[in-house]
């Protein structure tokens, strides 16, 4: 059966000067997506080491928004993830996730030491490896170009994408007068924002990129059929 592994380490954590409060509101976090998210999850997300963490979950459509959500919440610090799509070769620890090893979590670990060493100047802070070479080269080439949009927003066009995980929504089909509503703000400026900051195309790339891994993750399973 194939997994999705995800790590994630916490950028330039030794400069944070309350690290202990950090840690455990990263701690709360994680309680909360492990609530929200227990249906996908394999093993939990899990503190591993001081500033790192992990999870695996089974094949499903809600990693990005996962991330995004766990991203929004955790500013002004920020979090670089790896991860790696493949099978567990050991026994999983449905309690946490410490313990269990294999390809997802080999190729989640080499995703996040890429993405530390070649982050595109800082703006991006993901990365993707599946065994296939081909597919990894085309989602991180549609995930960075999320990066970028991302580094251009402002305050404001960064509260449109907050106000949408707070809704549940990820993906660039909703109702611009109630998003409009719930911000506070007339559909003609809202619609301003949405235009200026690029958002839908950032979750429309987002979108086929989590496809695409599916894709092969379904290609891959139907191998042991």
């Amino acid at each position: 059966m194939m997994y999705i592994a995800l790590i994630g380490d916490i950028i330039e954590s030794k400069k944070i000067q309350d690290r202990a409060q950090v840690q455990q509101h990263l701690l709360q976090l994680m309680k909360e997506l492990n609530q929200q998210y227990q249906n996908y999850l394999v093993s939990p997300f899990t503190v591993t080491t001081g500033d790192e963490f992990q999870a695996l979950f089974s094949p499903n459509s809600y990693i990005f928004q996962i991330i995004d959500q766990l991203s929004v919440a955790f500013a002004p610090y920020e979090i670089r993830f790896g991860i790696g799509v493949g099978d567990m070769i050991t026994e999983i620890n449905k309690e946490q996730s410490i313990g269990s090893d294999g390809p997802a979590y080999w190729l989640a670990r080499e995703a996040i030491n890429h993405i530390h060493d070649k982050n595109d100047y800082g703006i991006n802070h993901i990365s993707v490896f599946l065994a296939n070479e081909e597919v990894s080269w085309t989602v991180n080439a549609m995930l960075a170009a999320c990066s970028f949009i991302q580094s251009k927003w402002t305050e404001v066009q960064y509260d449109v994408l907050k106000q949408l995980l707070a809704e549940n929504i990820y993906d660039e089909t909703f109702s611009h007068k109630e998003m409009a509503r719930s911000l506070g703000i007339t559909p003609s400026a809202f619609n301003k924002r949405i235009k200026a900051s690029g958002l839908k195309i950032y979750l429309r790339n987002k979108r086929v990129a989590m496809n695409q891994i599916l894709k092969e993750i379904a290609k891959e399973e139907s191998r042991y059929v």
